[in-house]
């Protein structure tokens, strides 16, 4: 690992982790929050292609004014680092069954969901804990689009694998609601959640949001944008606040859950917002 000094994110490390429950390398990039206490809570996520320097400074920032408590950031990526080529790993990994709608990016299979939670809970933790010396129980995963699909399919399945979630803007309407499903399932065999939760949803996160997107770029982004731009209907805010109601529904008693609608973001732009305002909630500093 290069010096601080060297380094555009300093005391940050890079590790390959392979995992035999999904037969690939990980990339695992590990970043500290430079405080003079050592980390007691540990945040995992994936897709650090384009979150985990957002994740770093977020949680240095609040513990630098003591918001929340020093934070170990364990982002899960591959060995391809750019948006493009992550996405047949990630889509692997972060579905929990083949869609048929949506064709898997070649050479990988959807549906590895189970498979990559048992690398994060039999193989990931234990190296965490070896390494760091700290309970990767005490933790929280924070996961956003696909990786919020993947957290709520975790809270669903096996939530005491984390102590806490963070949920911003779930692709809920996979497989055609599938999500909803287990929810239903889970409330049939279970009288109680034990988990905090926090969802988040950007306001413009739907058809009409997207439309107000490709309108508001300047004459020269506009074909850009328009190469971008899906006309598929969708409405993640519908689906995000449906998964909740149902959730407090149930009234579990040891789930403590909320959800935010952020104002005047876009699914591409509400990322770095969903993040810290899981973190505020979660690790329970001032809102």
């Amino acid at each position: 690992m290069p010096g601080n000094d060297e380094s555009s994110l300093p005391d940050t490390e890079v590790h390959y982790l392979h995992s035999d429950h999904v037969g690939d390398d990980f990339r695992i990039l590990v970043g500290h929050c430079q405080t003079a206490e050592p980390a007691s809570h540990v945040l995992y996520l994936g897709d650090p292609s384009f979150n985990f320097g957002t994740a770093v400074e977020t949680v240095r920032l609040l513990t630098h004014f003591a918001d929340i408590p020093p934070v170990l950031i364990v982002s899960v990526g591959y060995r391809a680092a750019t948006l493009s080529a992550n996405e047949a790993p990630r889509s692997r990994d972060f579905t929990p069954s083949v869609d048929s709608r949506r064709p898997a990016p070649v050479p990988y299979e959807l549906g590895g969901a189970s498979r990559f939670l048992s690398f994060l809970r039999d193989e990931l933790k234990p190296w965490v804990r070896q390494r760091y010396s700290i309970d990767p129980d005490d933790s929280t995963l924070f996961g956003f689009s696909l990786g919020g699909l993947f957290a709520t399919y975790v809270l669903l399945n096996d939530p005491s694998t984390f102590g806490s979630y963070g949920i911003g803007s779930p692709s809920l309407d996979y497989d055609n609601g599938l999500m909803f499903d287990h929810e239903t399932e889970y409330a049939r065999t279970h009288t109680d959640l034990a988990a905090k939760v926090f969802f988040t949803v950007g306001e413009y996160e739907n058809t009409q949001g997207e439309k107000r997107w490709l309108e508001g770029h300047s004459p020269r982004l506009r074909p850009s944008a328009e190469a971008l731009y899906d006309p598929e209907p969708f409405d993640l805010i519908a689906d995000t606040e449906r998964m909740v109601d149902q959730l407090r529904g149930r009234d579990y008693p040891g789930l403590d859950i909320d959800f935010e609608i952020l104002p005047r973001e876009y699914h591409h732009t509400a990322p770095p917002l969903a993040l810290s305002r899981s973190l505020r909630f979660l690790l329970n500093a001032p809102r």
